[in-house]
C-alpha cells in the first residue's frame, strides 16, 4: 500500500484496492452526537427498501428460497431483516452498535461482532453484508469466516462501494486539486464507522475467490434516490458549508450516478463451493 494525499489513505499500486487508517467510534458517545440516526433512517429508508428488496430477489434467482435461514451481518435499523423477513425467509442479524440495535424492530438481532456473537457451528443458507465489508478492519477475516458459517453451496451476498464508479472519480478528481470535502464524505471521515476499504469489482471478486466462493452474479444498486436526499445530506450534524450544493448536485445528477457502472455501488453474489474450507 502507498500512502495518497493524507496520513491515512492507502492504495495499492499492483491491485488498485484503496483502504484507511480511519479510527473506528462505535458505541463512542461523542461520535453519535456528530450523526442523527434519525434523519440518517428518514434519508435512506426509500433507497434502502428498493435495493434490498433487489438483494432479497437476487438470493432467490441464485438457489436460495424461503423459508431459508439468512444472517445479515451488520443489520443496521433492520432495513434487510424487514425485507427478507416479509419474502417468508428466517433472518436474523448482528449489529455492533448497541445504540443502532435497540432502534431495530424488524427481527431478532444479536448485539455483538461477526463472528464471535455465533456459536462455532452455526451454519446459514445465505449470509450478506449491506453496505457493511467496507466497515470492517479485516475483510479476509471476514470472508473466511463467512465461508465457515455457510452451508456448502449457500450465498455470500455482498454489496459495497465501487472505486470505479463515477462518485468515487469524480472524488479523486476534487481531491488530488485540493478540493477535499467530497473525498472526505465518502470515506466517512470522523464518523463512528469510516469507510476503511474501497474495492473495485474485480478485486472483491478476487477476494472472494481465494476463500473457495464462486461469483454467481456481478450488478449494481442505485446510489442516490432523491426521496430523502436532503436528510440524509443532513444527518451528519457537523456544520458544513458545501452540505446544501451537495443535495442540489447529487440531485440533479441521480439519474445518471444510478445509470449503471456509473453507479458508486456493486453488489456480487458467490457461492460456496463444496470442497471450500
Amino acid at each position: 500500500m502507498h500512502q495518497q494525499w493524507d496520513d491515512w489513505c492507502f492504495r495499492c499500486a499492483t491491485c488498485g484496492t484503496w483502504a484507511s487508517t480511519l479510527p473506528v467510534l462505535i458505541n463512542s458517545d461523542a461520535a453519535h452526537r456528530a450523526l442523527d440516526e434519525d434523519l440518517r433512517d428518514i434519508g435512506l429508508a426509500t433507497l434502502r427498501r428498493q435495493n434490498l428488496a433487489i438483494v432479497v430477489q437476487q438470493l432467490v434467482d441464485s438457489g436460495v428460497s424461503p423459508p431459508a435461514r439468512l444472517l445479515d451481518v451488520g443489520s443496521a435499523h433492520g432495513w434487510f431483516l424487514r425485507a427478507a423477513s416479509e419474502r417468508g425467509f428466517d433472518a436474523e442479524g448482528v449489529e455492533p452498535d448497541e445504540a443502532v440495535a435497540a432502534r431495530s424492530d424488524a427481527g431478532r438481532v444479536r448485539v455483538g461482532f461477526f463472528p464471535g456473537a455465533l456459536a462455532e457451528d452455526e451454519q446459514f443458507d445465505a449470509i450478506t453484508y449491506n453496505d457493511v465489508l467496507e466497515h470492517l478492519p479485516d475483510v479476509d477475516a471476514m470472508v473466511a469466516a463467512s465461508v465457515r458459517h455457510l452451508r456448502p453451496g449457500g450465498l455470500l451476498s455482498i454489496n459495497i462501494p465501487d472505486s470505479g464508479g463515477m462518485i468515487f472519480w469524480v472524488a479523486r478528481v476534487l481531491r488530488r486539486i485540493g478540493m477535499r470535502s467530497a473525498f472526505d464524505r465518502l470515506w466517512q471521515v470522523g464518523l463512528p464507522s469510516p469507510h476503511l476499504w474501497y474495492f473495485d469489482r474485480r478485486g472483491l471478486v478476487r477476494l472472494g475467490e481465494r476463500h473457495g466462493l464462486e461469483p454467481v452474479y456481478s450488478g449494481s444498486l442505485d446510489s442516490v434516490s432523491r426521496v430523502g436526499l436532503w436528510q440524509r445530506v443532513h444527518s451528519d450534524r457537523r456544520p458544513s458549508v458545501t452540505s446544501v450544493a451537495g443535495f442540489a448536485l447529487a440531485w440533479l445528477a441521480a439519474p445518471i450516478l444510478n445509470a449503471g457502472r456509473a453507479s458508486d455501488i456493486m453488489h456480487v453474489v458467490f457461492r460456496r463451493r463444496h470442497d471450500a474450507a
